[in-house]
């Protein structure tokens, strides 16, 4: 698998799981091989906030590169602002949620919530491409139930975005 300049050689990745992949957890999984590590999903508006308990997910020691950060959001603003903070601590690449059902964030219109508003899903994808310089992917579902199946609509419109792995 190759992201833009990154490759794997196998390619095992330990996927962004809130309250799992905290820095113990990254590091057993390094151990056993996994070739790249994920942060628990990171909310856009608590980086912008400098929330104390979302900027310590940010916290990676050498040993787990190379490092991926998971972050989530309904604004095209504040996730590129999110997007520009979490590249600051030199990741392989910056991963947008937009598949986590959960009512804490799909609630609030973000996560799979996005797959109701794919015009705002791109928009926030384009607006995050535009902000970093390092490769872009997306987490994401089929569609937000088994009647609105939209991804392989969706998903064009997304590379056409900049995003480089679904």
């Amino acid at each position: 698998m190759r992201i833009d300049s990154f490759e794997m050689q196998r390619p095992v990745m330990l996927a962004p799981m809130e309250e799992v992949s905290d820095r113990s957890f990254r590091k057993i999984c390094k151990r056993f091989g996994a070739d790249v590590v994920y942060s628990e999903f990171i909310s856009a508006e608590a980086l912008r906030r400098q929330v104390d308990a979302s900027l310590r997910k940010m916290v990676f020691d050498d040993d787990e590169a190379p490092v991926v950060i998971q972050i989530f959001g309904n604004s095209a603003e504040a996730m590129a602002e999110a997007a520009v903070i979490a590249a600051s601590c030199n990741l392989a690449w910056i991963d947008i949620n937009f598949g986590c059902p959960a009512k804490k964030v799909a609630g609030k219109g973000a996560g799979a919530a996005l797959l109701r508003e794919p015009d705002k899903m791109v928009s926030i994808a384009a607006a995050v491409v535009r902000a970093v310089d390092i490769p872009v992917t997306v987490k994401t579902r089929l569609g937000w139930d088994r009647e609105s199946i939209n991804i392989l609509d969706i998903l064009p419109r997304l590379e056409d975005a900049g995003v480089q792995a679904l």
